[in-house]
């Protein structure tokens, strides 16, 4: 009687990572063998195979270590409490692909992004949206490059990349997300270390923000060419609790471009209370001179107190895995809508943005620059507007200030209606620019002109 053909792990190996996941059947066809032969062999690849479902259905991929991180990460949330919560568990498989497994059941978004079985074909979009970017993103990965052995840009990196980044340094990205046990103490340590003086204290906000800015501004991560604003990071202790901000800045003064990321950041603050003022953007930034600096603080939406996270994710993320890439807020939006990711609610909500944004000249307004809160439930809400300035204005890629035309156009006639009212709060907002006194002569006569051409298309419109 002939022997049975001797299949081995490494003879098997390769099937699964480029077939899987695929049922010890297809295996068995595939190497003219019997379902027994395989299921003796499976138990010598110990914690590599993945096993999905039961019995007939059962299928098989192989899980692969990602340098010497592993191949398996805890991934957790910190709530609005301060509290770490075990989300999932991310798992790196073959081919790409990626798996999660919930801790609690899967959230209702899973399903439009998702292969079932808590597969991903790429990287998870809520973790993918944490790589480093702008500004403050290249500032964080700048350190980190040579210690992580990561490629120079950011833009550059595959999801290997992002994974080993996130456990190495993500223990105070945007949201609430945290991967690794090791980034999760960090975390909480950062949090618990705020009363013994990494906090800063109220009075000490103008000496801190003026050393801090000559600090940042010597280690510029690169170029600043694309109209990224510098800025950092900081939480403030104050009578009534800890408060995180996120703190922009203009070069000294004395420069005639820093004189115009004045002006702009005059505009933003003022963006931000209108837009408070409307239920569209947190309450509470403020202007600082110091230094011989201008600075704009600004609440960050994402933390609560001093410890609290929220769940973001933006529009580029959200949109590039579910319905493709973004090209205007209302337009990708309304996908998202057709979906069932948000409701008629948000993308009334995000179409108001949009007009105040064309109203006050944002030619900045890509999906990076709008976000949604990201729980567990369906529809995703709108997070509170961020980055609201009239960047037409803006210095540009030398330094040059540029008198460039504003031309707002009226709306479609199925948008008329959140039209009118951003139009309303666009008009307010050309007023406190006027009169608050904080921005140059030659931008107030600016701001003059193009409160006309906000009242003559208001008058148009009807």
């Amino acid at each position: 009687m002939a022997r049975p053909p001797q299949i081995t792990r490494e003879s098997l190996a390769p099937l699964i990572r480029a077939r899987g996941p695929v049922s010890a059947t297809e295996l068995a066809s595939a190497l003219r063998v019997n379902r027994t032969t395989i299921a003796r062999t499976l138990p010598d690849f110990g914690d590599e195979l993945v096993t999905l479902g039961a019995t007939r259905s059962t299928r098989y991929l192989l899980r692969r270590g990602i340098r010497n991180i592993g191949s398996r990460w805890p991934v957790y949330r910190i709530g609005e409490d301060g509290r770490a919560r075990e989300w999932a568990e991310l798992e790196a498989l073959h081919e790409r692909g990626w798996r999660v497994g919930w801790a609690d059941g899967p959230p209702e978004w899973t399903g439009h992004f998702t292969l079932g079985n808590g597969l991903w074909s790429g990287f998870p979009f809520f973790l993918g949206d944490l790589r480093p970017q702008g500004f403050l993103g290249r500032a964080i990965a700048s350190r980190m490059l040579r210690l992580l052995l990561l490629p120079d840009d950011p833009r550059q990196w595959i999801d290997d990349d992002i994974l080993i980044y996130l456990q190495a340094a993500g223990e105070d990205l945007p949201g609430n997300v945290v991967v690794g046990d090791d980034c999760l103490r960090r975390a909480l340590a950062r949090s618990a270390d705020l009363p013994t003086g990494n906090a800063v204290a109220e009075s000490e906000r103008a000496a801190f923000y003026a050393a801090q800015a000559v600090e940042v501004a010597q280690n510029l991560p690169g170029s600043s060419a694309g109209g990224e604003q510098p800025k950092f990071l900081t939480t403030l202790s104050q009578a009534d609790g800890y408060r995180p901000v996120l703190v922009k800045f203009t070069a000294p003064l004395a420069q005639e471009t820093a004189r115009r990321w004045a002006d702009l950041l005059a505009c933003e603050f003022h963006a931000h209370e209108v837009l408070a003022g409307a239920g569209l953007s947190r309450a509470g930034a403020r202007l600082l001179d110091a230094g011989g600096r201008g600075f704009l603080e600004v609440p960050r939406f994402d933390r609560q107190g001093a410890s609290g996270r929220t769940g973001v994710v933006s529009l580029e993320a959200l949109a590039a895995a579910s319905v493709g890439l973004a090209r205007d807020w209302s337009t990708a939006s309304a996908e998202l809508l057709r979906i069932g990711l948000i409701d008629t609610d948000s993308l009334a909500v995000i179409h108001r943005l949009q007009a105040f944004g064309e109203l006050i000249g944002n030619t900045d307004m890509h999906a990076g620059n709008l976000a949604f809160h990201l729980g567990d439930a369906l529809p995703l809400r709108v997070a509170p507007s961020y980055d609201m300035l009239p960047m037409l204005w803006a210095p540009g890629p030398q330094g040059e200030i540029v008198d460039r035309g504003f031309n707002p156009v009226p709306p479609l006639p199925s948008l008329a209606e959140p039209w009118r009212d951003a139009a309303r709060l666009a008009e307010d907002f050309w007023r406190r620019v006027l009169d608050g006194g904080r921005v140059s002569d030659a931008f107030a006569t600016m701001a003059a002109k193009s409160l006309e051409v906000v009242r003559r298309l208001r008058r148009h419109v009807g």
